[in-house]
């Protein structure tokens, strides 16, 4: 039998990419990571979340950068 528990909000960040801790400004690199990569977490991140967020990404040396915009 398993106990049913009410108000339990799941941990913020819980994804491969920090998105859900990100503000307008931040960046995060991704070491040997394609933009493809990147963009693809982000578009579910936003998709899941209705966050209204935008991200961009870059191939920078060693990987990509992918900065919160909006």
């Amino acid at each position: 039998m398993y106990k049913i528990e009410k108000g339990i909000k799941p941990p913020v960040g819980n994804g491969r990419y920090p998105f859900a801790e990100m503000e307008v400004g931040d960046s995060f690199f991704a070491e040997n990571k394609t933009p493809n990569h990147t963009s693809a977490a982000a578009h579910q991140h936003v998709r899941k979340r209705n966050s209204g967020a935008k991200f961009v990404s870059r191939v920078v040396d060693g990987g990509t950068r992918v900065w919160r915009i909006r």
